[in-house]
């Protein structure tokens, strides 16, 4: 299992996965509006973005808290069906000139 080093308290414990489709759901729901990110199954409002952190993990399973810019992923969250995800949230390409 992957953990998230650096953060403060205690993370909420998931009951379950999303599905791939709700995966992609929310991966298209933060990339067009991140502060706006409804959960497939229990509508708007359910959803907190956990943490911000590196798109590799290391070889020990932890994965370092970054910020959201240039590549990164998000830890996703729903407070009402308790399921996790983190998707890829940062670009995922370079710009070309």
């Amino acid at each position: 299992m992957n953990r998230i080093r650096n953060i403060e308290g205690m993370l909420p414990q998931p009951k379950g996965p999303f599905s791939d489709a709700e995966a992609l759901e929310l991966l298209m729901a933060y990339r067009k509006d991140p502060s706006n990110v409804p959960c497939p199954r229990c509508g708007p409002e359910q959803i907190e973005v956990l943490a911000f952190i590196e798109p590799e993990i290391d070889p020990n399973g932890f994965a370092s808290v970054t910020y959201p810019e240039g590549e990164y992923a998000a830890a996703l969250y729903c407070h009402s069906c308790c399921r996790a995800v983190g998707i890829l949230a940062g670009a995922t390409h370079e710009a070309e000139d």
